[in-house]
């Protein structure tokens, strides 16, 4: 490992993956959405996810800089041109999730830490498998997962939480869909009739019981909502295998209470 290694890292993906390596000490940076675990909250801040300060950062000559997702992908570039070294990905499941672990482990020089990390990963998630294995199919539930409310906006094939629903023993509403995260109409969601529903934001359920037409849906007219903390819903490190498992018990064995 290269303890001397200067790392900033502008994503909460990221950073809690650098976390679980072990890493905390050599974060130089963070951005202001960087929220767990609790020893990364005293790091410097260098913005907000979604507009990260890049002058701040390349001034700070950072050896390593890591960003993530679609909407920092030409901030990344931007770093490059700069001379920085920059660690961008995107994963679009969980297993890619994983290979992503592995590969900044590579980076930061603590392979080892990796494969400890990601083994241990793999084995909670082959535990869920064999739970989903016993369970009738006819009993797996149509889950929508709600990302935005207005406009609503939803995951579908290629996305990572789309793959959560799955290994979870869920089908994806819209496992028909042509595209990773898309904008849907309300009507047609209503009418595809999801037996499950759940989001990141607690006010969404509300808005769904205050409307006469979605009460009319499986899934809020039989209280199977669920609010889960964004920090396991939107995030593709090491807690994504804590969605997996969470949602598991939500679908099928009732451990997570409906609010």
């Amino acid at each position: 490992m290269n303890e001397k290694l200067k790392v900033i890292s502008l994503a909460p993906t990221q950073t809690e993956i650098i976390a679980a390596l072990g890493w905390v000490d050599n974060l130089a940076g963070v951005s202001e959405n960087c929220d767990f675990p609790e020893s990364v909250r005293g790091i410097a801040r260098y913005g907000s996810w979604y507009s990260p300060d890049l002058r701040r950062v390349v001034q700070a000559e950072p050896d390593l800089v890591c960003t993530f997702g679609k909407h920092q992908e030409d901030m990344a570039e931007a770093l490059r041109e700069e001379g920085l070294h920059v660690f961008h990905s995107d994963p679009p499941s969980v297993a890619d999730s994983l290979e992503t672990m592995e590969k900044l482990s590579a980076i930061l020089g603590c392979p080892e830490a990796g494969g400890r990390l990601v083994a241990g990963l793999k084995a909670r998630l082959a535990n869920v498998a064999r739970k989903i294995e016993e369970i009738d199919p006819v009993n797996r539930p149509t889950v929508f997962r709600i990302m935005n409310w207005e406009p609503l906006i939803s995951a579908g094939p290629g996305s990572f939480q789309h793959d959560v629903i799955e290994r979870a023993g869920g089908i994806n509403l819209l496992a028909d869909g042509r595209l990773p995260y898309m904008v849907c109409e309300p009507a047609e969601i209503r009418r595809r009739n999801p037996r499950v529903i759940f989001t990141c934001e607690g006010f969404i359920t509300g808005a769904l019981r205050s409307d006469p037409l979605w009460m009319q849906v499986d899934a809020v007219k039989h209280q199977r909502l669920y609010v889960f903390d964004c920090g396991l819903t939107c995030r593709s490190g090491p807690r994504i295998v804590d969605m997996v498992e969470a949602l598991t018990e939500a679908l099928h064995f009732g451990a997570s209470s409906p609010v």
